[in-house]
């Protein structure tokens, strides 16, 4: 009888096993975002900011001591 327990204990385990590994996955639909009109102004500042703060780092490395431009430019960075 104990060898008819391991015969049908191993045949579900390697059922549940089968079940598990060829089981078929859904497939995730990709739902976009709507169309948010803040973005497009939010993104339009940052890089107005951007642009502006690569004019700072230029002008300031065309000097006559860009070091000491470019040291004043991150310390007040790092105030603000």
């Amino acid at each position: 009888m104990n060898k008819v327990w391991k015969y049908i204990v191993g045949v579900a385990s390697a059922l549940v096993a089968a079940l598990i590994i060829f089981r078929k996955k859904k497939k995730t639909e990709s739902i976009e975002a709507p169309e948010n009109p803040l973005t497009k102004v939010v993104v339009e500042q940052i890089n107005d900011d951007l642009e502006q703060e690569l004019e700072k780092v230029n002008s300031a490395i065309e000097g006559e001591s860009p070091a000491e431009k470019l040291a004043n430019l991150g310390n007040s960075r790092g105030r603000s």
